[in-house]
């Protein structure tokens, strides 16, 4: 039974039935720094064999819930700031790891690796580590010889190999460590020439490489992963929490352990030369959230891939840096998605201070009709951490026939630069948001005004369009979506609390959300896929910009959200028939196969996993998995909550938009939670029609069913209808619900249909297998249908009458 209690940043939680996982509340720009911190980071790289080994027979080491075996000859990195660092072993070894009481991890290792634990033989291994690893180790034999030249080459290949494949600077990571004197600190180790051939296991208790090269920041400490050369992208075997968070069924989210708090970006982007370099001076006005504090790691570059060598030639490399107090250095490589501030002196907690960057890289996307965008929208800019938000002051520089659309308000645009064919374009945020992109090129404005329903306020809303119709697109027409889908939604979810909101031309095959910044890929048809796209992007200024999601476990808050309000929306622009067309499509969408590397994968992509699993869901043998099931299942998901928000009397369903409003309310600018959210909508559920005639007191039974397991129930109504002596009749009969638990429970609506278009709405209850029901209804109806409109999600729903 899965117990949700938020204790501020940290929950107390049960192991889940379905997953059992626990929920959480190169170049060196060197300057000057007291105590060699770069002599320690070069010692680190350069990882020689000269500190001796040792030979070892049937030696254990156990690190969290993996346990390894050695025999054969350990040679050690000499040591490396008072301690050894890194070793690597060559022999016959093994490595074991169980799988946590988790149904998804269980299922995830028996799909990737055909087993029930993660176990392989070894011949060859390297490790790095900040901890005691060594004494550990070096305990355990006799003394060996010199290094021989097969080990030499596996730790001089290693970590180049490493950068490229994950992006993550391990040497960086160990200098984290050390400087910051983090306890406990990180192991790494990677194992090859074994019957699962190359394969790595990180622990890392400060979640900083899962959270930055991984994305995985729900608090989990270990990874466990492969690379893949086909795809190039690591396959993750398990990813689990330490032992001891396990055991005391709470653990920390892994924002709790950020370093930083970046307040502020000011920066100055130079687009003059669109084809040849993005240029970037930033000036970052930061917090310090530790005592003591010697080494900041920023992620950029993390959205540039391996294909065609992307993120070695086109990232954003550090020029010069410099901090308010002096001389700043920063270590960056060659592959690095990453750089590293080490700073001059060490702030205490809460003490601010600033970092000023200069960056420069290939990193401008052109589309055809000189349009620009960055090669990624998450990571031009250096940030700290997943989501956490800052004020933004933006000045373009760039050619005088380009307009520039960005996030927040344009205080000048177009003002002139050194000489007259340079423009100069100005936009502030002040509201603190998570993520700000741009995009540039020969746009013109198209503008027009809206007066919001909430509030009153007239609201200026641009799309920028490409100047003199370069292709097909209909720019009044989408200014008009934009105007009444904002309208909408801030009638819906509350007020729109930005100043603007504009949109900007995007020729590719998708769409996104910024705060007060949409991109929009062109667009001609006035057509349900169209209306839904438009007005999910916009949705996102409520489900991501506005409120944006905690973890990973948590995006179907965004994206399943959006998805939906899109839904909502096409269903009021169009009518019901196209918005129920999206239901069935979403349906029929979770009934596919997954896609696999080689063909098709197994089962169904509804059985995958819970959406609570966010981006993992997709794997080599699950591709697509994610997209089905966070936006399209993550949408259905608040689909019936609205169900169970109406009154099936007169189907008001403003309930439903009553507990959305006040989740936003409760978490506007910042990040909520999926345990936030089922708080949130158990408050007010206790209230509503539903809840109140079978007894419910909260929707603990629903996220448990519905968000924290996978199971694609199947309804079968089964009725006969008796008329009575007072000209009133019964419904009665039975609802079977099948392929789920004992306990499983949902409340369903029932149509009843009278003769000349004549309806009136019911609600039945499904508990377990099979549910007897007998409702009263006035006069004589001729039918009922269980469910026609498709509120609760099912393999499949059916009604026969007896």
């Amino acid at each position: 039974m899965i117990q949700l209690k938020c204790q501020h940043s940290v929950l107390v939680l049960a192991l889940a039935a379905w997953f059992g996982l626990l929920f959480v509340s190169g170049a060196i720009a060197q300057q000057s720094n007291p105590a060699n911190s770069i002599e320690i980071y070069s010692a680190l790289k350069k990882f020689d064999l000269s500190g001796g080994s040792v030979q070892v027979k049937n030696l254990v080491l156990k690190r969290d819930r993996a346990e390894m075996t050695f025999d054969g000859t350990i040679y050690f990195q000499p040591s490396v700031a008072g301690a050894v660092r890194g070793c690597v072993f060559i022999g016959n070894g093994h490595f074991r790891a169980e799988v946590p009481d988790s149904l998804f991890e269980r299922d995830n290792v028996k799909r990737l690796l055909n087993a029930e634990l993660v176990e392989s033989t070894f011949e060859h291994a390297v490790l790095r580590f900040s901890d005691e690893s060594f004494d550990l180790l070096a305990a355990g034999g006799t003394p060996g010889g010199p290094a021989p030249p097969e080990a030499l080459e596996l730790a001089k290949e290693f970590e180049a190999r490493f950068l490229k494949e994950t992006g993550a600077n391990l040497s960086a990571r160990l200098l984290v460590s050390i400087l910051n004197r983090e306890s406990p600190g990180v192991f790494f180790a990677q194992f090859d020439k074994g019957s699962r051939g190359r394969f790595s296991f990180l622990l890392d208790y400060q979640s900083r490489i899962p959270v930055a090269n991984f994305d995985i920041n729900g608090g989990e400490k270990g990874l466990i992963f492969a690379y893949r050369r086909g795809m190039m992208w690591n396959d993750i075997w398990m990813a689990v929490y330490a032992l001891e968070d396990y055991q005391q069924h709470v653990v920390n989210y892994s924002d709790l352990y950020d370093l930083v708090q970046i307040r502020n970006y000011t920066m100055h982007v130079d687009l003059r030369e669109p084809k040849k370099a993005l240029k970037l001076n930033v000036e970052m006005n930061m917090s310090s959230s530790i005592d003591g504090l010697r080494a900041v790691p920023l992620v950029i570059n993390d959205g540039l891939g391996e294909y065609e060598n992307e993120r070695l030639k086109k990232a954003m490399k550090v020029k010069s840096a410099k901090s308010d107090s002096g001389g700043l250095d920063v270590i960056q490589e060659d592959w690095e998605a990453g750089i590293t501030l080490v700073l001059p002196t060490a702030p205490k907690k809460n003490e601010q201070f600033s970092a000023a960057l200069e960056l420069e890289g290939d990193f401008l996307l052109e589309s055809s009709d000189d349009f620009h965008y960055p090669l990624s929208n998450e990571s031009w800019y250096p940030r700290h951490g997943y989501l956490n938000r800052s004020t933004f002051h933006m000045t373009f520089l760039h050619r005088r026939k380009h307009l520039v659309a960005s996030s927040g308000d344009r205080i000048r645009e177009n003002a002139t630069g050194n000489d007259d064919s340079e423009g100069l374009t100005e936009y502030r945020m002040e509201k603190p948001v998570s993520l700000v992109t741009f995009a540039f090129g020969p746009y013109e404005h198209f503008l027009d005004k809206v007066k919001l329903q909430q509030g009153g306020i007239e609201l200026p809303v641009e799309f920028n369009a490409p100047r003199g119709r370069i292709m097909p697109f209909k720019q009044d027409f989408i200014v008009t979506e934009m105007m009444n889908s904002v309208n909408y939604f801030s009638l819906m979810f509350g007020a729109y609390p930005y100043g603007v909101f504009r949109g900007a031309f995007h020729p590719f095959g998708f769409g996104q959300g910024f705060p007060t910044l949409l991109m929009i890929p062109p667009t001609t048809r006035e057509h349900r896929n169209t209306y839904s796209f438009i007005a999910h992007e916009t949705a996102h200024q409520w489900w991501g910009n506005i409120v944006a999601w905690r973890s990973y476990r948590d995006q179907w808050l965004s994206e399943g959200f959006a998805e939906y309000s899109g839904m909502l929306y096409t269903g009021l622009r169009d009518n019901f028939g196209q918005q129920k067309k999206l239901i069935e499509d979403m349906r029929i969408q979770l009934r596919d196969p997954p896609s696999a590397d080689i063909g098709l994968g197994r089962g169904r992509l509804v059985d995958v996993g819970p959406v609570i699993l966010g981006h993992r869901l997709s794997t080599r043998e699950t591709l697509g998995a994610y997209t089905a099931l966070v936006y399209s299942k993550g949408a259905l998901i608040l689909r019936m909550l609205h169900f169970l928000f109406t009154n099936p009397a007169n189907g008001d369903g403003k309930p439903f938009f009553e507990m959305m409003t006040d989740f936003v309310k409760r978490y506007s600018n910042g990040r909520a939670t999926t345990e936030n959210f089922a708080q949130v909508a158990s408050e007010h559920f206790g209230r509503t029609p539903i809840a109140q005639r079978f007894g419910m007191k909260d929707l603990k039974w629903f996220f448990r069913q519905w968000v924290y397991e996978a199971h694609h129930p199947i309804y079968r109504l089964e009725f006969r209808i008796q008329a009575q002596p007072d000209g009133n009749s019964i419904i009665e009969g039975t609802l079977h619900q099948e392929k789920t638990p004992e306990y499983w429970f949902m409340v369903l609506p029932l149509v009843v249909n009278y003769d000349k278009d004549k309806k009136a709405l019911a609600t039945v209850y499904a508990k377990g297998p099979k549910t007897t029901f007998s409702i009263k209804v006035p006069g004589r109806p001729e039918s009922a249908e269980l469910d026609p409109d498709l509120w609760v999600l099912s393999e499949k729903t059916s009604t026969k009458k007896q």
